[in-house]
């Protein structure tokens, strides 16, 4: 495995986080979680854009007919391709929560969790959105719903709730979004951070950011084992997405905050965008239905 870490985006973002790929433009999105811009990179001529959506936002995935659909923290909204308005879909009980994570599964479903403004209480909910616009609660209880992903066959869906250093698999049903059979399949040792956002590649193996832990770890989710481990020079590492023409780059997002002055200075590109050509490929990264 050539572990080359190279930074592609000195972008000093509060907290990176929620990676995607959009297949067609060769465009690799993220948001800053901490802020209330999404940020855009096409590695094949280095063009950087970013968009304000004037809230915290905690997730941003193309839709398949053009726009997004965007997890703000108040809620899920549409952003409109021709008049490029936010439209309101799913706005839950105002309470101290909010939207912290989201990603789409093969049929289009979107998946959004939740958590308290401190992610320190169990207050958080994972939701589904159908593509009829349709909003169920799915797993409810959790502090920090950071981590999704899905097998290459969509049989599994895996999930990672921070603080239980733990990832959990379910039996998933892609006709209706069904879960069942929940399992833990990964526990985190002490010692090297905790799990936050994570990916899926075409052999089935996970890849997970530690937050606090300064790397991502690649794993075999049927029998728990540690495969590979990629140190980074920041230590607040939030979330990795396969991306390039093969899906044969992996992208790391991290974040500055909450590091002093002095960690700061230690880890000067901390907020930055990583890559990384493991020498495994990943999966597409799918769109909103609607």
């Amino acid at each position: 495995m050539n572990s080359q870490v190279e930074l592609v985006v000195d972008s000093k973002t509060l907290m990176g986080g929620n990676p995607c790929w959009e297949e067609e433009t060769q465009t690799f999105y993220w948001v800053d979680l901490m802020g209330s811009k999404v940020y855009t990179y096409q590695p094949a001529t280095g063009e950087r854009h970013w968009l304000e959506v004037n809230q915290h936002v905690g997730a941003y995935i193309p839709r398949q007919g053009g726009g997004a659909v965007i997890a703000l923290q108040s809620g899920l909204y549409l952003l409109e391709p021709q008049t490029k308005e936010v439209v309101p879909v799913f706005i839950p009980d105002p309470s101290e929560n909010r939207f912290i994570s989201g990603k789409c599964d093969l049929t289009g479903r979107f998946w959004a969790g939740t958590s308290d403004l401190l992610s320190q209480k169990p207050w958080g909910t994972l939701y589904c959105m159908e593509k009829d616009h349709t909003v169920r609660p799915v797993l409810v209880n959790a502090t920090l719903p950071w981590g999704l992903g899905w097998s290459p066959d969509y049989r599994l869906m895996y999930y990672v709730d921070t603080p239980t250093r733990e990832i959990v698999a379910f039996d998933f049903t892609p006709e209706t979004g069904a879960l069942n059979n929940k399992r833990t399949v990964v526990k985190f040792p002490d010692g090297v951070g905790l799990p936050a956002g994570m990916t899926v590649d075409a052999d089935g193996k996970l890849w997970v950011a530690h937050w606090q832990g300064g790397r991502v770890t690649r794993w075999d989710p049927e029998t728990g084992t540690l495969l590979a481990t990629v140190q980074l020079p920041v230590s607040l590492v939030t979330a990795c997405q396969f991306g390039g023409s093969a899906f044969e780059e992996l992208y790391i997002t991290t974040a500055r905050y909450p590091l002093n002055p002095k960690e700061l200075a230690r880890q000067p590109h901390a907020g930055g965008i990583f890559c990384l050509r493991p020498g495994v490929k990943g999966l597409p990264t799918p769109k909103y239905a609607s």
